[in-house]
């Protein structure tokens, strides 16, 4: 790691070795993984970093890089490989002496590591080991975040070669970077799968489209003031047929649901089915609240579209445009694909074969009888005699609170809860026949909790900008269609 030593010395402007060094390595099992580090002071604030620069609130351009993939920011050190040596002293892009907390987590798979490290001027160069341990493993999926913001986008200025270490950090494995109106996508990507994508963004509404073909962007102008019909046909008429992703439908402006005051129930709807996948939780409205409760407005709004019939891939994504306000991979998808390689997460994504979360991982397995070979997230099952029998397990690390389980059917009279199982452990599985009626139908399988992750690592923009307590943990999968008299067709329509 000597090179890394050199590098600090450069990025700091100095001749001379700092009198304290952190050297930080976190691992799994082992081997080195990316991941991000918090350091708490004394006084239990967090250790801040470089500059405020974007819109008064967020930080973009103004982190400290230390070295490549090493970065000094405003909510923590990001290691995009998992090593880095950076410098303490009384400079801007130094860490302050002193003893500090530390926490370090990657994403919401490995459990957050706490700790203490001594910094103390004059200690010279302090190793600080850090084992994460997996909490769960996403069998069979890969961790997607298709709506990411860079320094190509008009309200963000984070380098590209940040971002890819902060997404690799969050333990994200597939990235669609997408800027507004300008396809982009990740160079140096630290080993994550790049999708070429942008966000077609008007004032009434906002696209992703992935993966897009680079330098055929239509023009900006014919997007701004398009109507929501007119951009889902902007949409449409890119070449190769990307996935086109309505975004953020309840962030209240430049929201497709909201803005024409859809209440996600009333049918039809007043827009047309121009997408093939939605954002049911987008990490600016990761939350539910006493009053407003836009988790459950949006696992509302997909089992509504199911069940008419409109089947779009249940999505998870963080819009991240900053290091601070939102964190990258809040909001994730989980992609069961054969691997994560950008044809086959796309055909998964086409396919409906999707997991939306904040935190809690879901396991689903859904037969026509119990022992019967089962299938999962946005397959269809043949039901047998009116039932299906249906294993879920929910796991979460620790500081994900889940509550409950609730599995939902469509019935004659609209979706409707058939199981609430309260979740009392970090890992738990519920198993049992579902009735679901003589008619093809769907069953959706969410998780919830009450109590907020914690807000070093998701950002801040809740308890910033809302004075809300923060994202709560949430996870979706992209509904079972239920072939209820083995024809080998589903049909739905209300």
């Amino acid at each position: 790691m000597r090179w890394l030593g050199l590098a600090i010395l450069a990025a700091c402007g100095s001749t001379e070795p700092a009198s304290t060094q952190l050297a930080v390595r976190v691992t799994e099992n082992g081997t080195p993984v990316a991941a991000r580090v918090q350091l708490v002071k004394a006084d239990g604030s967090l250790l801040r970093a470089g500059t405020i620069d974007l819109f008064g609130a967020r930080q973009g351009a103004g982190a400290c890089v230390i070295a490549p993939a090493v970065t000094l920011t405003y909510n923590g050190i990001v290691l995009g490989t998992g090593e880095g040596v950076l410098p303490v002293g009384d400079g801007a892009c130094m860490v302050p002496p002193g003893t500090y907390q530390v926490i370090a987590w990657r994403g919401i798979e490995l459990e957050r590591w706490e700790g203490t490290v001594d910094l103390s001027a004059g200690r010279g160069r302090v190793e600080l080991a850090i084992p994460l341990t997996r909490a769960w493993t996403p069998t069979g999926a890969f961790a997607a975040d298709t709506h990411v913001h860079a320094q190509g986008s008009n309200d963000s200025n984070m380098p590209d070669a940040q971002r890819a270490a902060a997404q690799a950090a969050a333990g994200i494995q597939v990235t669609a970077l997408t800027n507004h109106n300008a396809g982009a996508q990740l160079t140096n990507s630290l080993g994550i799968t790049p999708l070429a994508g942008m966000e077609l963004t008007s004032d009434q509404m906002h696209l992703n489209v992935y993966p897009v073909e680079l330098g055929l962007d239509p023009p900006a102008a014919s997007i701004v003031n398009a109507r929501p019909e007119q951009l889902f046909t902007i949409a449409r008429q890119l070449p190769g047929r990307p996935i086109v992703q309505l975004n953020h439908p309840r962030f209240r402006v430049t929201a497709l649901f909201d803005g024409v005051g859809w209440d996600g129930v009333a049918w039809p709807p007043p827009f047309s089915a121009g997408f093939d996948a939605m954002e049911v939780i987008n990490g600016f409205t990761a939350f539910n609240v006493d009053g407003d409760r836009r988790i459950d407005d949006g696992i509302r709004d997909l089992y509504t579209l199911t069940d008419h019939g409109w089947l779009v891939a249940a999505m998870g994504a963080s819009d991240t445009h900053d290091y601070n306000w939102v964190h990258d991979g809040l909001a994730r998808t989980y992609v069961f694909a054969p691997s994560p390689a950008a044809p086959d997460i796309v055909a998964a994504i086409r396919a409906r074969r999707t997991l939306a979360t904040t935190g809690p991982w879901l396991e689903v397995a859904a037969s026509p009888a119990e022992g019967a070979p089962s299938v999962g997230a946005g397959q269809t099952v043949t039901a047998g005699a009116g039932k299906v029998f249906v294993s879920v397990t929910v796991a979460a690390a620790r500081f994900v609170k889940v509550d409950q389980l609730v599995i939902t059917v469509g019935t004659p009279s609209g979706p409707t809860v058939k199981q609430s199982i309260p979740i009392t452990s970090s890992r738990q599985t519920w198993s049992g026949s579902l009735d679901v009626g003589v008619e093809d139908t769907w069953i959706g399988v969410s998780a919830s909790g009450a109590t907020p992750l914690p807000i070093e690592q998701t950002g801040t923009y809740q308890v910033d900008k809302w004075k809300r307590a923060g994202n709560t943990p949430a996870a979706v999968i992209s509904p079972i269609l239920v072939d209820a008299n083995a024809d080998g067709q589903w049909l739905r329509s209300r």
